[in-house]
């Protein structure tokens, strides 16, 4: 969908619709309150099948969040997607979630094995994952 909008953003959500030319259209709710869960899916797709296309996607929608969202304050939401008109709010969970997936899937020095090592809290802090197993003697 955020390749479809003018904006390159998405609305808040979609409904499929079989009968039209797209495969899904912009539902009741055009804003984009620059939610983190997208960015999130990228970044869990890229790390696990280091398919370029992720990363082109993530890029394009920083982009897109640069161009459309990006105030002298900081950044706002978008009233509709496709009319690009700001609202005066910034979620907290941009800086802490939708920026960090969006860098941590640019990131090839960083270290996070989300298979084996490490797991995410639900506010996109990395965490070690703890071995409970008890010591061999």
């Amino acid at each position: 969908m955020y390749a479809q909008s003018k904006s390159g953003l998405s609305p808040e959500f979609v409904m499929f619709d079989n009968g039209a030319k797209e495969d899904f259209k912009k539902g009741h709710a055009p804003y984009y309150i620059l939610r983190p869960e997208t960015s999130e899916t990228l970044f869990i797709l890229y790390h696990l099948t280091k398919d370029p296309v992720y990363r082109e996607w993530g890029w394009e929608i920083f982009q897109a969040i640069e161009e459309h969202c990006k105030t002298d304050a900081g950044y706002a939401a978008i009233k509709d997607v496709d009319r690009m008109t700001q609202d005066n709010r910034m979620e907290s969970f941009f800086l802490a979630e939708t920026l960090k997936y969006l860098y941590l899937l640019q990131d090839d020095t960083n270290d996070i094995d989300l298979l084996n090592t490490h797991v995410f809290n639900t506010e996109a802090h990395p965490l070690k994952r703890l071995s409970l197993a008890p010591e061999p003697y």
